[in-house]
Parts: C-alpha cells; structure tokens; sequence
C-alpha cells in the first residue's frame, strides 16, 4: 500500500486515499507502540546473566532489524503522504480552474445573448446587473490570481509533469483575457446605448415643452383690458425669457448628436427628430416675436381707449358747461368768467396734448396694420370732431366775452 503508484485521477479520489492513508497511519502507529515494547522487553533477555535461552547478540540483531523495517515503514508512510498532499494539491488546482472555466463559459454565454435594451428603462436595469457581473468577475479574478499562484507552486515543486499544468493555465488565462474582451464590449454598448436613450428622452421632453409653449404663444387671448393685457404681456416676457434660455440645448443638439456612436447617430429617425426640434423650436420663437407684437398693440389700443375716454370725460364736462354758460354783463361778472377762461386754455393745453398723443398712436396702429384699425379710427375720428366742437364753443364765448367787455369798457371812458 505504501510503496503504490496510485495518486489518485481526480480529487474525491484522491480524498479518500488519504483518508485511507490516514487509518494506514494509525494503524503504524498503533504497530509502532507495540514495536517498541516488544523490543523493550526482548533486549532485557539479552542482559540476564547466568543461563541465557538465546544469543544476546541475534536478539539485538533482531531488534535493530525490526526497529530499522519499523523506520523503514513509517519513511514509508510519510513519502506517501507527502506524495498524495502532492496529488490532493494538482487535483485542488484543475478543480478550480474547471470551475473557472465553467464559470467563464456561463458568462460567455449570457453575454453573448443579452441585448443593450429597447428603452431607457431596461438599458438602466442591464446597466445595474452588468455591473453586478464586473463585481463577480473582479472577486473572481481575485480566485483565479490565487489558482495561478497554485499552480506556479506546484511547478516549482517538479513533482508532476508540467506540461498538462503550464497547458491549462494557458488555456484558462486565454479564454479570461476573451471574457474580460467581452465583458469591455458589452459594457461600451450598453453606454453607447444608454447616451443613445437618454439623448431620445431629453429630445422627446424638449419636444413636449416646445408644443406646450407654442400652444402658449398661439393663445388668440390678448386680453379684454388695459390691465390684463399688461398681465399677459408680462406672463409672454416670462415664457420668452424660458425660450431663449432653451436655445442654447436645441443648439447643441448636433454637438450630442454627434458623440453618440455610429450606429445610433446615423439612424434616420433620430436625425429627422432632431430636425423636427429645430423647426419647431423656430416656429415657437417666430410666434412668441409676433405674440409680443400684437399684445403689445392690444396694450397700446386699450391704453388709446383708456386715454379717450378720460378726454371724453374732460369734453363732456367743458361741454356742458360751456353750452349752459351765459355770458354775464357786468364788468366784474365778465372778468370772473375771462379768468375761468384762462385757466380753461391751460387745461385745453394740456388735453390738446393728450389729444395728440392719442392721434399718434392710432396712425402707428393704422400704418403697422392692426386688425381693429377701423375701429381705432372711428374712436379718433369721435373724440377729434368732440374736441373741435369744445374748441368752437370756446372760441365763440371767447368773442362773446370780448364783445362785452369791449362794451362795457366803453361805457366807462364815457
């Protein structure tokens, strides 16, 4: 048993010789204490004196014979076990270097049939579990760094044939250097198409708030008043400011377009999206432009109407009072009157002002073509024949005052 050639053929194999080896050993060692008091009590015969049933010297002889095959025996077991530590250490390291292999055929294997995803959502999931692989695959390379070690140990020793070891080692690292390969591309896929998904959305959410603002700037609301047109205008200056503050992300959407990898940059449908961006975001900007006009105009119109009826307010009062007003025959009486008439020029003054302004307003709206023009027209044509009726009625109890005065200064000299 202890001089036997059989290593093993693989490891459970080789576990169980030495579990035999190990009842092998016990059982010499139990032999050994045995040996030893045998001996012990033969050599006392070869030190009686007197009668002496044997040769001392063939029972020392016999003892040292026994004691040698005894050493002998237990060299014996010791080589062998050594000889099976040996064997239990090559079948220890091809077991883990098959497991090696089987591990990295499975992750050939799943590579090889995973997609990059359909969507931003499953690219995302794939990215997470490939990232879980990397780890498996970095405490695994941890493990095959340690088999490697193994095996150049075991090389080192020249106890076996280096050839089957040297030949596996090189296959192994051969096929990890392939799976590592794999495992880069697969990984650059998935980031090629996760830029690729997430350009997609942002594109699609950029798409979403262009319709969204542009329903917003084709608003046919301009506002029933001076004060909520000035609050549209406001609320328009607001969501101009936001387009232009995206014109710079629909300008660099080329540039994106462009890091994308060839695959996914070269699609048709992804080219003509961005080019859907682009016309919609100036389609946007160009109706926002004009939206700012004609709130603008709205505004300018109803602060024209606000300005007229405040004029028409003024008219109606001077009016009133003018066509009521007789013109008194007194001196004193007539100089009262003459000094509300002065005071009435510098009002007339001040409204002759307004007056104009509000003319000049109407012809910008006329000239620039504004839908209500006819009846901005009719509103100035209103209030300028009003205030050319006061400036009659003015003017003619002027000279009726004059009269009068001149009449009554007569009478004085007299």
């Amino acid at each position: 048993l202890l001089v036997s050639k059989d290593l093993g053929k693989h490891l459970l194999e080789v576990e169980d010789l030495l579990q035999k080896h190990g009842l092998l050993e016990a059982d010499i060692s139990a032999q050994t204490e045995r040996v030893q008091a045998l001996n012990a009590a033969a050599l006392k015969f070869s030190e009686l004196e007197g009668y002496q049933p044997c040769d001392p010297q063939i029972i020392c002889n016999r003892v040292n014979h026994v004691q040698t095959c005894l050493e002998e025996l237990e060299e014996l077991a010791a080589k062998r076990r050594k000889e099976l530590e040996d064997s239990r250490q090559l079948w220890t390291f091809f077991q883990e270097m098959e497991e090696a292999e089987a591990w990295i055929r499975e992750k050939e294997k799943i590579l090889a049939a995973k997609s990059c995803g359909r969507d931003l959502s499953s690219v995302l999931t794939l990215t997470n579990k490939h990232k879980t692989m990397l780890g498996e695959l970095g405490n695994r390379r941890a493990l095959l760094h340690q088999t490697m070690k193994k095996g150049e140990k075991i090389l080192a020793k020249k106890s076996f044939s280096s050839v089957g070891i040297q030949e596996k080692m090189r296959e192994v690292c051969l096929r990890w250097k392939k799976l590592e390969e794999i495992t880069g591309l697969h990984q650059q896929r998935l980031e090629d198409a996760l830029n690729f998904f997430q350009f997609s959305a942002e594109t699609d959410d950029l798409v979403a708030w262009l319709q969204d603002i542009y329903r917003i700037v084709s608003s046919d609301d301009f506002g029933h008043d001076d004060y909520s047109s000035q609050a549209l205008l406001r609320k328009h200056r607001a969501v101009v400011d936001e387009v232009e503050k995206h014109r710079a992300a629909v300008l660099a959407l080329r540039k994106q377009l462009a890091l994308l990898a060839p695959d996914h940059r070269q699609g048709v449908d992804i080219q003509i999206r961005v080019v859907e961006v682009e016309q919609l975001y100036g389609e946007v900007a160009e109706v926002a432009v004009l939206r700012t006009q004609w709130l603008q105009d709205a505004l300018a119109v109803y602060r024209m109407f606000s300005e007229v009826h405040a004029c028409e307010v003024w008219v109606d009062e001077k009016e009133q009072w003018l066509e009521k007003m007789e013109v008194p025959e007194e001196l004193d009486e007539v100089e009262v009157v003459q000094h509300r008439f002065e005071s009435l020029d510098q009002e007339m003054n001040s409204v002759m002002g307004r007056i104009l302004d509000v003319n000049q307003v109407v012809q910008q709206l006329v000239d620039g073509g504004h839908p209500s023009s006819d009846e901005v027209r009719s509103c100035q044509d209103h209030l300028n024949s009003r205030w050319n009726r006061v400036v009659e009625l003015v003017e003619s109890k002027k000279s009726q005052l004059s009269s009068v005065l001149k009449i009554q200064n007569f009478l004085l000299e007299c």
